[in-house]
């Protein structure tokens, strides 16, 4: 792909770098709904639920990453996703994320507050959301 088609990308968790490089395209869970970033794009901040972020590098390699709330800002072909949290398709482990699940699904019906209770649906939803990506991941390849 020519170089003048790029764009740079950056996905940023509070702990680290999950990705950094040149990419053809990425589609994002934006808060109102999922958009696609392509080349040139009007300058946007978004909010960014809990969902997939699909890229498509310079060599038409497709990741998705699994990822938590956040928000992206896109500028001069310069993106920027800066997320809670965020887990490339091709690194879980599905039994691990079923085993997450089911804990978070056992403890549900024990939690004594409504924030315990929020906290675990929201671990409920990210392995949902996990478990969606390796799909994904799947089908493309």
């Amino acid at each position: 792909m020519a170089e003048a088609q790029l764009m740079n990308l950056e996905i940023v968790t509070p702990q680290k770098v999950v990705f950094s490089g040149k990419v053809q395209s990425v589609s994002v869970p934006g808060s109102v709904s999922p958009f696609q970033v392509l080349n040139n794009h009007a300058p946007i901040v978004s909010n960014l639920d809990p969902g997939i972020v699909k890229v498509v590098d310079e060599t038409d390699k497709t990741f998705f990453f699994a990822t938590n709330s956040g928000f992206t800002e896109v500028r001069k072909n310069q993106i920027s996703v800066l997320v809670e949290n965020a887990d490339e398709a091709g690194t879980l482990d599905i039994d691990s994320i079923k085993s997450e699940m089911k804990n978070a699904l056992d403890s549900l019906s024990s939690a004594q507050t409504p924030e315990e209770k929020q906290h675990l649906k929201k671990l409920c939803l990210l392995a949902e959301i996990k478990l969606k990506a390796v799909e994904k991941l799947k089908e493309a390849n």
